[in-house]
């Protein structure tokens, strides 16, 4: 059993698969998923875990080419 890193292993099979060009998404809910694109699903009350608790996790274990932030990001954020 793996006990460091990215203990999902849905998650952990996503980034160690992801190549030059692929791109994921890290929303909170409500986003809708078209028909055919896998989601892994992290919700276990609302607000838990945090957006910025996913995005953190989850940059520390990829190489990033570019990030995209929605613009309402800002308007519903503005800390």
């Amino acid at each position: 059993m793996q006990r460091h890193g990215i203990l999902n292993s849905h998650i952990a099979k996503v980034l160690a698969d992801l190549g030059h060009t692929d791109t994921i998404c890290i929303a909170d809910c409500g986003l809708p998923v078209p028909e055919g694109v896998q989601k892994i699903d992290l919700a276990l009350d609302f607000g838990v875990p945090r957006f910025e608790q996913v995005v953190s996790i989850i940059a520390k274990h990829m190489k990033s080419e570019a990030v995209h932030v929605a613009k309402e990001i800002k308007e519903h954020n503005p800390e």
